[in-house]
């Protein structure tokens, strides 16, 4: 056996342990978490209360981050987009699938990760009495980096069809929803044909992150504006920010796995100027929503 032969045997075993052990820390986390669940909720009876909770935003913004954390909460139960009970195609099932979800739960907090949804927030807020919406953004060039390294060209394929007047992206076309024609004529505005893979994740960051000020949520008291990489950096101050948000009492462990690696782990390759723009002009937009108080607090 060659020496590179050898050694990508070796790379190869290595990755295969890797993999595999992380996939028992989740078994192990999840089902001691499950376990600490119960006796905490035996103990204190079920809730006289329960908020039903929405995690939303662009994709590959830190919702699952987000959920995850919040779910190591003991007054938490989660439904992520892949769960067949409360998800279909990760779209969201209707309000008396979500509403029998919520009165089987024994949590204070039931919280769903509709990011199909997203641009339906304001829909989401009435499928159960009280419900709180989470919006999660993350710097649009991190959001770039890692759409690409899941997805590919496929973000490119769909904007460039979208500057031909198509846009057919398949797969219950939820990417299609809601986008205005102002956005549409914007992004054929700022897009050159041979939109860089980088540049299309970008708009489509861009797209996504519009339709929170079209739902006009930055106005709506029932809706939270959180920053990943201040999730990450500062995760002790903003989840207890969120806990506080959504009515359930905050945990120390429930950060404990957080890092804050992610934010800027690689240089984005260069994106279109008039895109970079735009972006730059809705990551300040965003912030500046962030920074103000929340209605009726």
């Amino acid at each position: 056996m060659s020496d590179k032969a050898s050694a990508d045997k070796t790379v190869k075993k290595g990755s295969l342990r890797k993999r595999a052990l992380k996939k028992w820390d989740r078994f192990w986390t999840d089902y001691t978490m499950a376990r600490k669940k119960a006796k905490h909720r035996r103990k204190v009876g079920r809730p006289e209360k329960q908020t039903a909770a929405f995690v939303v935003g662009c994709q590959r913004s830190g919702t699952d981050m987000t959920i995850k954390t919040l779910d190591r909460s003991v007054d938490v139960d989660r439904f992520d987009e892949y769960d067949e009970r409360a998800f279909e195609d990760c779209r969201i099932k209707d309000r008396e699938i979500c509403e029998r979800l919520v009165a089987e739960s024994n949590a204070k907090c039931i919280i769903f990760k509709p990011v199909c949804d997203s641009h339906r927030a304001t829909d989401l807020l009435n499928l159960h009495p009280g419900s709180k919406v989470i919006w999660i953004y993350r710097r649009y060039q991190d959001v770039a980096n890692s759409a690409v390294e899941r997805w590919g060209n496929r973000t490119q394929q769909w904007v460039q069809d979208v500057l031909k007047g198509g846009g057919d992206w398949g797969w219950r076309q939820w990417n299609k929803e809601k986008v205005t024609d102002e956005v549409l004529a914007q992004v054929k505005e700022v897009c050159p044909a041979d939109v860089s893979e980088h540049g299309a994740a970008a708009i489509f960051w861009y797209m996504r992150n519009q339709t929170y000020f079209d739902q006009d949520l930055q106005n709506h008291p029932d809706c939270l504006l959180v920053r990943y990489e201040e999730a990450v950096a500062s995760p002790t101050e903003e989840f207890r920010r969120m806990c506080d948000f959504l009515g359930i009492d905050y945990y120390p462990d429930m950060t404990s796995k957080i890092f804050s690696s992610s934010v800027g782990k690689r240089k984005s390759p260069p994106i279109a100027e008039p895109i970079e723009e735009l972006c730059q002009a809705m990551l300040d937009r965003l912030d500046a929503a962030r920074a103000a108080p929340i209605p009726g607090s």
